[in-house]
């Protein structure tokens, strides 16, 4: 009941943009939560309030946080973004979105395999995406992707990357059964093993899946790809816990339309 309240309100809007004088196809969403310094810019550079367009956002539109900043924001593809403190996020065609900068968490719906993937375009990378709930961070040196669930298509705008894969731990369990007549070896053995699961593989892709559960670095052509760690799983919980009611909302119609 409560997710029907809450898209009910973006559709309230929806109708009443478009009841005005500016085209329909142009709404893109709208801003649903703010906290501190947030506001939007439009294609010609001029700067407004969100509460001066009744929070809608159109398209080539950035929605921009200041330092102290915080946003929510609804995508009319069903897309949701939440905008940490310093970041910027355009809002382009349908099902196209620009992160030009700073730290910003996406939830983005399931799609049939007809429809066509959206996608997130940064300065390094083109993501491509399917139903999936991710963060990409783009501050100074430090830019990457770290993916909670789902897949990622990752593409290079250009060249091939270097990829460096930390392969994945299995778990030690089985090792252990298979090594239960040399136990006498066992600890020896284990900290081989551990020194062999956590060597970097390298390889040349253009394009490449991210698997949920870990995330990417890039330094120039150099990616980096391990687990998430405790301070990314953290970071994942801040941002659904300040956008709660809304995600709770989208995901309770999500499993409604899938019923």
């Amino acid at each position: 009941m409560r997710a029907f309240k809450l898209i009910s309100q973006l559709l309230v809007f929806v109708l009443a943009y478009c009841m005005t004088n500016v085209q329909a196809d142009e709404f893109r969403g709208r801003i649903v939560k703010v906290h501190g310094s947030v506001y939007v810019v439009n294609d010609k550079g001029q700067k407004r309030s969100p509460e001066k367009s009744q929070f809608l956002v159109n398209r080539n539109e950035t929605v921009v946080t200041g330092k102290g900043g915080k946003a929510v924001v609804q995508f009319d593809d069903g897309a949701l973004s939440v905008l940490n403190e310093k970041s910027k996020v355009k809002v382009e065609k349908s099902g196209w979105l620009s992160h030009l900068s700073g730290k910003i968490f996406y939830l983005f719906r399931k799609v049939s395999g007809k429809e066509k993937p959206r996608k997130v375009k940064t300065g390094f990378t083109t993501i491509g995406i399917r139903g999936t709930t991710f963060i990409v961070y783009d501050e100074g040196d430090e830019k990457g992707v770290a993916l909670q669930e789902g897949k990622l298509n990752i593409e290079s705008p250009d060249k091939p990357y270097e990829i460096h894969k930390q392969k994945q731990s299995d778990d030690f369990d089985s090792f252990k059964k298979q090594m239960q007549e040399k136990r006498d070896k066992l600890n020896r053995e284990y900290s081989d093993y551990k020194d062999k699961i956590s060597k970097d593989f390298v390889e040349y892709k253009k394009s490449f899946d991210l698997e949920e559960n870990r995330t990417i670095s890039f330094s120039g052509r150099r990616v980096d790809e391990t687990d998430l760690s405790d301070f990314t799983k953290k970071e994942f919980s801040d941002f659904s816990d300040y956008a709660k009611d809304y995600i709770n909302a989208y995901k309770e119609l999500e499993a409604e339309s899938t019923q």
